[in-house]
């Protein structure tokens, strides 16, 4: 039985080193996903980079003496599993699928673990630094280069108790930049079909839309196409 030896240089250089670096570069985009109450935040990032970071030392460490086992296969497996914990923050609505965004930079902060782990720190950094970029500077250049998004908002009512103008007053409520043109306005069965063409620059105007409107008691049907 081999006895327990500590090495100062192994213990720094291949164990600590990478784990606090991947406790640091995990928290970076997670930060990012957190400040944007995203479905995996903060926590869950930082977790799954130093779980990849430690997979993939246990993969290059603990069974590269064995004979007839392929050390990348854990690294491997670590790239599958991380792909259930991303469909985990994927999720669907009538009208919009939310979180994919979330699932890749999750995807990302494996591969930033896996990379320190192998002592690939130049790549980590890169990966991390590009990773923040994408996750902020491109978002800007999204809402202020191509364009705000046009919804369009079908909204059946009862005529009894309904205020045209306080439920628009409502609606252009939800963001600081919005405009809403009215396209449609016709009476149908005791109900009016309001046909809406809204601009804005929020991606979760459909969620907030029904937050706001919910408590309306003359709204009968909301529907919203992008």
């Amino acid at each position: 039985m081999e006895s327990f030896i500590f090495e100062t240089s192994f213990f720094l250089e291949d164990l600590l080193i990478p784990c606090l670096l991947a406790f640091a570069f995990g928290a970076v985009i997670g930060f990012q996903r957190e400040r944007i109450n995203r479905p995996a935040g903060l926590r869950t990032h930082t977790l799954v980079c130093l779980g990849a970071t430690a997979f993939t030392i246990i993969s290059l460490h603990g069974f590269i003496q064995m004979t007839g086992v392929d050390p990348s296969r854990i690294a491997a497996g670590v790239v599958t599993g991380i792909g259930f914990i991303g469909a985990g923050a994927i999720f669907k609505t009538a009208n919009m699928v939310r979180g994919v965004t979330t699932a890749a930079s999750i995807w990302i902060v494996a591969a930033i673990g896996m990379a320190l782990g192998v002592k690939q720190y130049y790549l980590a950094f890169i990966i991390t630094a590009l990773g923040f970029i994408v996750l902020t500077a491109i978002k800007v250049f999204e809402d202020r280069v191509i364009g705000s998004g046009r919804y369009i908002v079908n909204i059946k009512v009862s005529s009894d108790h309904f205020e045209y103008d306080g439920l628009i007053e409502k609606i252009e409520g939800i963001s600081k930049k919005i405009k809403v043109f009215r396209d449609r306005l016709e009476y149908e069965d005791g109900l009016i079909d309001l046909r809406l063409k809204v601009d804005t620059l929020d991606h979760d105007f459909s969620i907030k839309l029904i937050e706001k409107l919910k408590d309306l008691q003359y709204i009968k049907k909301i529907t919203i196409n992008k």
